[in-house]
């Protein structure tokens, strides 16, 4: 009888299906890819791996700017960003983290100096894992990437031979216009997975392309797209007959997926607007603006130079820092900006501060109005005081913090070895050295800085009335260099000081000191709002080159198109967590103790981000209003013109990363002052305006992303499906994860369901 119950377990047993399983994973990272060219475009192994063989998300998304860098940090990670922009910089040592600069990295990696590219770097100090790190060395495959950790020598030599083993004449022509390395890369790394795919160890494999982006970015002509993506979905076809020859041809997953889509069209060139120039120009402010390429200029040749990641285009219209643009940097800006602009300027105090030391510098105030200036200069000096003094005692207190993890890391860095042995090598036991030099090297460079910022600020705030002379003191002793200081608040956003009056220091009919008509100042929120252009030559592109502006606020996130059309986006933690709402102001103005006043409006047309005009908003306006989780803001908006900006630009300006407090503050000194985004088919990339199209935005067409996934008969991964429900890039990870039975339960990312039927 026992027999025979078991006998019919072990049948019942047998009529079941396996568990689902996914052995291996494959993914196919393709930077720019939007899903809507896609449908344009007869891609036959797509739609046959995919789309007949497979599942695609309808409604996948970037989650915060449509850039890059950041992008990919969220879809490797599955954590709240902590990459914010294509480039950074550290507001008190102007310290660039230039996380797309790949060419100096490959010269610093090739003498044994750098091991990692920026991005990594920077995730590695949070203790932020990549996906590809959650696998052992030998199980893992990753190709060239912006996150990339280490490099693979053999496959770059191996390309660079591929890209000169020609015939003469094409050699010739090649070296007449431009060696095309990268499609020899492309093609090497290729090669190179389909041979991993051969090896039963490896079970993460991935590979990137920026070709589709590159191209798209030129011209938005669809044939020359078209190409694009006909090369990708042969590659696809390619990548999945190998996969079937494979050692786990029925329980590996193929996954495409994309950064950020594309704001392109054949009949619309994407039309650049130069904010260098303007901020150099005595409209902008006359600044000296600091970015992170040289700006393209004709028959300049140093425009090219790659090897920089801190330049400095001085205006020769500044009326206080003439010839001192190295020393005194007054904006920053990300040169690949796209369609936004991320803006940082030098703290208003600093800059009124330091006006007054250039008068009183030159000994020619008459002495009435000397004495009123110096009265002037130590009443601001004095509104500071506590603040900066607080900043000094939190700088010192982090540093102490930081000498115990250098004395630490010195004595394990001590303790390397001059020649690692082969075995080392093999394991990568060199590298994660290096790593660790690295590490105390930057630490100990930031130290420094850290350590002359707060020096400078204590010698300022050490000076009293009773004994002040000019005269004793380089205005360098008293004012950081090349540093931009705390952010400004909304109030000095809209009283920007750019200058002493077109006068100099004057005094009021009784005597005192004329604030008013002694500096020259700038509304800038209001000012970019304005600009606008002459020569406009499409019809279906605006004269102006700016949608809205963004600024924080401790009110909430406020954007404005002009002083009737702003609004909040307010945020708070709840146990549902993050919850926002929006809400339609006017008139905002900031106020000398940092608050704002505002005036409350009901909803009508011409608001930012267009929700009330927009056919696709799926709840009434009054919805907006009220407080709701990102999964219902993601679900309600994410078919609208401006899909995921709520969502977006929380997570843009508000900080929500964990990590170290040494690494918190970090991360706050890399915020800028404002975000400035660009009308449709505009964008404000300096180094080249991109006329094929753009991306950057919160606009749909650049916020919409790919994510297809197909496998073999035993991943359970549904076929011929099309999954409806919203996802943004926080689910990306925690689903392969999930699928490949690696859960994670601290991600903050909710996984997708309609993905795992079989579990």
């Amino acid at each position: 009888m026992r027999r025979g119950i078991k006998l019919g377990f072990l049948l019942l047993a047998l009529a079941l299906p396996a568990a689902a399983r996914v052995d291996r994973v494959v993914i196919l990272k393709i930077d720019g890819l939007p899903p809507a060219l896609m449908r344009q475009h007869k891609l036959p192994a797509m739609e046959r791996i995919f789309g007949q063989g497979g599942a695609q998300l309808d409604n996948f998304y970037v989650r915060g700017l449509s850039l890059s860098a950041a992008s990919w940090s969220l879809l490797d990670t599955g954590r709240p960003l902590e990459i914010k922009g294509n480039v950074e910089y550290d507001r008190y040592t102007l310290r660039p983290y230039d996380y797309l600069n790949f060419v100096p990295f490959f010269f610093s990696a090739a003498a044994s100096k750098r091991v990692d590219m920026r991005g990594v770097e920077v995730l590695d100090e949070a203790g932020i894992p990549l996906l590809a790190d959650r696998f052992d060395r030998d199980e893992r495959h990753p190709g060239f990437q912006l996150l990339q950790r280490g490099v693979r020598w053999d496959t770059l030599e191996s390309a660079l031979k591929r890209s000169v083993a020609k015939a003469p004449k094409s050699l010739l022509d090649e070296w007449l216009v431009g060696f095309s390395i990268t499609d020899s890369l492309d093609l090497q790394y290729e090669h190179d997975l389909l041979m991993a795919l051969k090896e039963p160890k490896v079970r993460y494999l991935d590979y990137f392309t920026g070709a589709y982006d590159h191209t798209a970015h030129l011209t938005g002509d669809p044939v020359s797209q078209g190409h694009e993506l006909q090369a990708l979905d042969a590659m696809v076809g390619r990548i999945w007959a190998a996969i079937g020859q494979s050692p786990y041809p029925n329980s590996t997953a193929l996954i495409l997926v994309s950064d950020h889509g594309m704001n392109t069209s054949p009949t619309i060139f994407s039309q650049g607007y130069n904010l260098v120039d303007w901020f150099n120009s005595r409209a902008g402010g006359a600044h000296h603006v600091l970015t992170n390429r040289h700006p393209l200029s004709e028959f300049k040749v140093r425009g090219l130079d790659p090897f920089v990641s801190a330049v400095v285009t001085p205006s020769n219209q500044s009326s206080y820092l003439a010839k001192q643009g190295d020393e005194y940097p007054t904006v920053m800006l990300d040169l690949d900006g796209n369609e936004r602009a991320s803006i940082g300027l030098r703290n208003n105090t600093f800059n009124v501060l330091h006006v007054f030391l250039d008068q009183l510098t030159r000994r020619t105030l008459p002495g009435p109005t000397r004495v009123a200036t110096l009265d002037a200069f130590f009443q601001m000096l004095e509104s500071v005081r506590n603040p900066w003094m607080a900043e000094i005692v939190e700088i010192d207190r982090l540093l102490t913090d930081l000498d115990t993890r250098i004395a630490d890391l010195r004595q394990i860095v001590l303790t390397f070895p001059r020649k690692w042995t082969k075995t080392q090598i093999a394991q990568g036991v060199d590298k994660d050295a290096r790593r660790q030099a690295r590490q105390l090297e930057m630490w100990l460079e930031e130290r420094r800085d850290y350590t002359g910022y707060a020096a400078t600020l204590r010698r300022l705030l050490a000076l009293t009335p009773a004994d002040f002379d000019p005269g004793r003191f380089k205005i360098s002793e008293l004012i950081p260099e090349r540093s931009l200081g705390p952010l400004n608040t909304p109030w000095d956003l809209q009283n920007y000081v750019t200058g002493p009056g077109p006068n100099g220091f004057v005094l009021t009919g009784s005597g005192a000191f004329d604030w008013d008509r002694n500096f020259q100042r700038m509304n800038y929120p209001a000012a970019l709002q304005k600009l606008t252009v002459r020569n406009n030559v499409q019809a279906e592109v605006s004269a102006e080159p700016v949608d809205f502006t963004v600024v924080a606020t401790v009110d909430g996130l406020w954007l404005s198109k002009d002083a009737e059309h702003q609004a909040l986006i307010q945020t708070r933690r709840t146990a549902r967590g993050a919850e926002h709402r929006y809400l339609p102001i006017a008139n905002l103005t900031g106020q000398l103790d940092g608050s704002v006043k505002y005036q409350n409006r009901t909803w009508a047309a011409g608001f930012p981000l267009a929700f009330f005009e927009d056919p696709n908003l799926q709840a009434p306006r009054a919805w907006l209003e009220d407080w709701h989780t990102e999964a219902e803001w993601l679900t309600v908006t994410h078919q609208t013109r401006y899909s995921t900006a709520v969502i977006g630009l929380t997570e843009q300006l508000l900080d929500s990363g964990a990590g170290a407090a040494y690494q918190k503050y970090k991360r706050l000194l890399r915020r800028t002052d404002l975000l400035v985004f660009s009308n449709d088919h505009w964008n404000f990339n300096v180094r080249g305006f991109n006329p094929g199209g753009n991306h950057g935005s919160f606009l749909r067409d650049s916020t919409h992303s790919v994510f297809m996934i197909a496998g073999g008969e035993q991943t359970g991964v549904p076929r011929g499906a099309h999954i409806q429900t919203p996802y943004d890039s926080l689910s990306f990870l925690p689903t392969i994860l999930t699928l490949m039975d690696r859960p994670e339960a601290d991600l903050p990312g909710p996984v997708i369901q309609e993905l795992l039927p079989a579990r």
